[in-house]
Parts: C-alpha cells; sequence; structure tokens
C-alpha cells in the first residue's frame, strides 16, 4: 500500500506504474552500474584486459554524455514533446548494450585494445542518449508528483528498486562465478537490457502533463546561462559537484579492490552489496522521506554526507582474510547514499523553475557529471596508475601490522576531498523553511528518549 494519499486517481496510477517498471529497470543498472561500473562491468572490462587508467577512461567518457543534455533541454523547451524524448533516448540507451555485450563474441584475442574502444564508443552513445532521456524523466516527474508527497514517493520508489537490484545481484552473481565467461557476460548484459527497455516502453501509458512550448521560443543562449544566474540553484550545483568529484575520485576502483586485491567472488560481493546495502536502504528510507517532507532536504542532506564522509575509512580495515568490514562499509552506504540522493535529487528539480526546469536539471547534471564524476574518475585512474606503484614500493607501516597500499591511500584521499567539500561549499547551500540539522536530529531522537523514560 502506497505511503501516500492522491485523489486524482490516474496520477496514482501512473505513480505506482512508474515504481513497478522501475522494478525491472534496476535489473538493467544493477548489470551495467549507473551510468557504468557495476562489480559484472569491471569483471568484463578487466577480463578484457583494461588497465586502471584505461578503465577510468573507459568509465569517464560515458558520463560525458550529459555534455548533449544542454541541445535535449532546448528542444524539450522549445517542442514540449516531453514524452516522446524521453522513450525514444531510453530505449536507445537500453538496447546499445546488446551489441556491446556481443562483440568479445566475435573478436578475437588479438583485438582486444580493438573491442575495448568499439564497446567504449556503444555506450558512450547510449549515455548520450541516457542523459537526455534523464532530463526528459526528471522535468515529466517534477510536473507528475505533488511537492508535498515527493519525498514519500521517491523513498518508496527507491524501496522498490532496492529490493528489486538485491535478489537480482546475487542471482547474477551466482551466475557469473560458474559462468565467467565472456558467453556469460553476455547473457547477462542482454537480460539487462532487455528488462532496461520493458522499463522505458511501460511509460507510454504514464499520465503526461502537458508541457506547452512557450509563445517566445527561448534561445539555446538562454537555457544554457540563466541557470548560472540563479544563485541558489548554483549553490546547491556547485556542492553537489564538489561533493560528487570527491566520493567518485576511488569509486571505480571499489569493484577492482573487492575483485583483485581481497580476491572476493561475484557471489560474495553481491551478498556483501546488495544485502546490506538493501537492509539499510529498507530500513531508512521512509524515514528520510519523511524527514524530506516534515523539515526540507537540506538538513538530510548534512547529515548524510557527513556520514559518507567516513565511510572510506573503514575499508582500510579490510584485507584478503576478513571481509566483515565490507559488510559494515555497505550498509553505510545503503544507510547514508539512499538519504543523500533523494534529498540532492529533490533540491536540483524543486528548486528549479517550473517553466524552465528541463534546463537547469542539464546544468546540474552537466556540473556533476563532467567535474564530479568524468573528471574525478580520470584523475583517480592517474593517481593509481602513477602514484600507485610509488606508494606500494615505500611499504610505510600501516594498520593492522600491514603496510601502506595504493588503495588505502585513495581511500583516505577521498575521505579528505569529502570532508573539504563539507566544510567549505555546504554552508553555501540555502532552503527555503528548512530546518537546521540539529532540530531535525532533536526531533528523531526525542521520541527515543521518552520512550526510555518510560520504561
Amino acid at each position: 500500500m502506497p505511503l501516500y494519499t492522491i485523489n486524482d486517481g490516474g496520477t496514482r496510477r501512473s505513480l505506482n506504474l512508474t515504481v513497478f517498471s522501475y522494478g525491472f529497470g534496476v535489473v538493467f543498472f544493477t548489470v551495467i552500474g549507473a551510468p557504468v561500473g557495476s562489480s559484472f562491468f569491471t569483471g568484463f572490462m578487466r577480463k578484457l584486459g583494461a588497465g586502471d587508467l584505461v578503465y577510468s577512461v573507459v568509465l569517464a567518457l560515458p558520463v560525458l554524455g550529459a555534455v548533449v543534455q544542454y541541445f535535449g533541454s532546448y528542444f524539450l523547451e522549445v517542442t514540449g514533446r516531453r514524452k516522446s524524448l524521453f522513450i525514444v533516448t531510453g530505449l536507445i540507451s537500453r538496447l546499445l548494450w546488446i551489441p556491446a555485450a556481443l562483440l568479445p563474441l566475435f573478436m578475437g584475442a588479438d583485438m582486444r585494445t580493438a573491442c575495448i574502444w568499439f564497446i567504449t564508443i556503444f555506450i558512450t552513445v547510449a549515455s548520450v542518449a541516457n542523459s537526455i532521456c534523464g532530463i526528459a524523466w526528471s522535468s515529466w516527474m517534477g510536473a507528475l508528483v505533488p511537492m508535498d508527497i515527493a519525498g514519500r514517493f521517491f523513498s518508496q520508489r527507491t524501496l522498490v528498486s532496492t529490493i528489486t537490484g538485491a535478489v537480482s545481484a546475487i542471482l547474477i552473481g551466482i551466475y557469473i562465478d560458474r559462468v565467467n565467461s565472456f558467453t556469460g557476460f553476455a547473457v547477462i548484459f542482454l537480460i539487462g537490457a532487455l528488462l532496461g527497455a520493458f522499463d522505458i516502453a511501460a511509460y507510454i501509458w504514464v499520465r503526461h502533463p502537458p508541457l506547452i512550448p512557450p509563445v517566445i521560443k527561448p534561445s539555446l543562449r538562454s537555457i544554457i546561462v540563466d541557470p548560472f544566474k540563479n544563485h541558489d540553484y548554483m549553490m546547491v550545483s556547485i556542492f553537489s559537484t564538489v561533493f560528487a568529484f570527491s566520493f567518485n575520485f576511488c569509486t571505480p576502483f571499489f569493484n577492482v579492490y573487492l575483485i583483485e586485491s581481497l580476491r572476493m567472488n561475484y557471489f560474495i560481493i553481491a551478498l556483501s552489496g546488495q544485502i546490506m546495502i538493501s537492509a539499510a536502504t529498507v530500513l531508512c528510507v521512509r524515514k528520510w522521506g519523511v524527514l524530506m517532507d516534515h523539515h526540507g532536504n537540506r538538513p538530510v542532506v548534512l547529515v548524510c554526507a557527513v556520514g559518507i564522509a567516513v565511510i572510506p575509512l573503514l575499508m582500510i580495515f579490510t584485507s584478503s582474510s576478513s571481509y566483515a568490514m565490507v559488510y559494515v562499509y555497505n550498509f553505510f552506504v545503503g544507510l547514508f547514499f539512499t538519504g543523500y540522493n533523494l534529498a540532492i535529487f529533490n533540491q536540483s528539480v524543486y528548486l528549479a523553475p517550473e517553466r524552465s526546469r528541463s534546463a537547469y536539471i542539464a546544468c546540474y547534471t552537466l556540473l556533476t557529471s563532467v567535474i564530479g564524476t568524468a573528471l574525478a574518475y580520470v584523475c583517480g585512474g592517474y593517481f593509481m596508475q602513477y602514484a600507485g606503484p610509488a606508494i606500494n614500493a615505500l611499504r610505510l607501516p600501516f594498520v593492522m601490522g600491514r603496510p601502506l597500499d595504493s588503495y588505502q591511500a585513495l581511500f583516505i584521499l577521498s575521505f579528505i576531498l569529502r570532508i573539504i567539500a563539507i566544510c567549505v561549499f555546504f554552508p553555501m547551500v540555502r532552503e527555503q523553511n528548512a530546518s537546521s540539522a540539529r532540530h531535525m536530529i532533536k526531533a528523531v531522537v526525542q521520541p527515543v528518549k521518552e520512550w526510555k523514560l518510560k520504561r
């Protein structure tokens, strides 16, 4: 039963359909990552022979597809054809993964380098289409979902997708451990692409509040420039970009660390990741949604950002003989990233003016994708490729009687960058009528104190 009530039956059915269809779409993102970088994609690329720097560049190039969002936004604002733009680009972004998955089956071992770059071209085009699809979806949901239930709606959508993602990740992990070949990867990418396409196609039956093109057509220049003139929106965008850079700096190499350094198999990676993340999400996602609706997005962003800043330090206590801290790490990832993603998404959508929302979302996504993700991936790749060997050679004494290695140095540097982002850039973020983080925490803790006193 939904946690929200809407008098309009058509809107309610449409919202429920978007939740249901995403249960299939999340299988696609479980297989490839978002936009790429899942443990399965990591294993696939490493099997093809991609080194640290090449791997980080392969991850970064698809993210650069966000650059074209301005042109998608311009088309959207001028024509109002939001629904058709979403469906066409969404199907392209899913189905292009089919030829990408099949290439290694037809290209020999002597053509591995060429295969890597052909696959990169396919997934880059898919990412460009997905970027345009994303701004159309955000604009559509911003018009369809009533603002007073947005937190609860998106938290419920996250809850459903989390459960589906956990089950699918475990099943896929078991399969890949048994069929760890290019054929096995082709099968899971094919299934993921088809289920992802089904998710997009379901929106044919989702209600679409019309986006009426303006009488005076906006210029491409105004589409690009106007969001930068909105001070409050830019402060949110800048913080989100810098904070994204801080954690994406090490993101590409988390799965590499699990697979190659800790020697974890795909089933254990899925179990430690999806089960713990799902457990944390199930426990907290509805609460985050309620807190956002009652206290605003800003305090949720701050509390979750602080939690996210600390968790990379947990990974320095892992080793190939003990995976326990990986489970703890993933639980806190589920706990804090769930709230952070919900709250920062809400701010980016509802802080933008309705008339030009797609242009603002394009600006936000461009900054977070190009600087916060793509540049972070490449910088992390350079660090691992060139600084990593030097750090390993020094064999500096570190925790648990082991020398400091390149992965631990990467996690520590990411922690430092996260703290800088929070201390320097978050104070500039504003939200009208939002509570302070202290007030929100007090509202959460007070009933617990009262309950203990009654006992």
